[in-house]
């Protein structure tokens, strides 16, 4: 096999993993996948009927297994760390209201740096028209949000 082929093959994994690895665009796995499962069975089904390339598609099959694997498991972490960080601000917050009475105005008067949880994760909390608002951004799908009603206790997606 000669070496142009995987150069290929890697240049192109790369351009993807550029895409795909960026915060919220994990949708984008999504949209590959399908295309990815076709191009496994054409290649499956080449690797039968043509022994001699066997060595080479299956080594592309590898780098792309590989390259989705990781993008995956990257943009998976991504979205436990962003809803831990959700959840440490909110038990912050309520610690808070369990000992003043009342909810704190910002997450700073909760011992958080408010500036490092919404340049990391995009944590916001604020109080409007006297209710709490604690919002973070879904990073595996652009324009969705993950808000949580002090009222019922729960995370709801897209409160707008």
């Amino acid at each position: 096999m000669k070496k142009l082929d995987y150069l290929k093959t890697v240049v192109l994994v790369a351009v993807v993993l550029f895409c795909t690895l960026q915060k919220g665009f994990a949708f984008l796995l999504i949209l590959l996948l399908p295309f990815f499962l076709i191009y496994l069975i054409y290649n499956f089904v080449r690797m039968i009927r043509r022994t001699d390339e066997r060595k080479r598609r299956g080594m592309r099959i590898a780098i792309w297994s590989v390259a989705l694997v990781l993008a995956g498991t990257v943009q998976g972490y991504r979205g436990a760390a962003s809803r831990s960080a959700a959840d440490s601000a909110l038990q912050k917050v309520l610690a808070f209201r369990e000992r003043v009475g009342t909810y704190p105005s910002s997450l700073a008067e909760t011992g958080l740096d408010e500036q490092a949880l919404q340049s990391e994760w995009k944590v916001r909390y604020f109080v409007q028209e006297g209710k709490p608002r604690l919002v973070y951004p879904a990073p595996v799908m652009p324009l969705t949000m993950y808000q949580y009603d002090f009222e019922t206790r729960k995370w709801r997606q897209n409160a707008y």
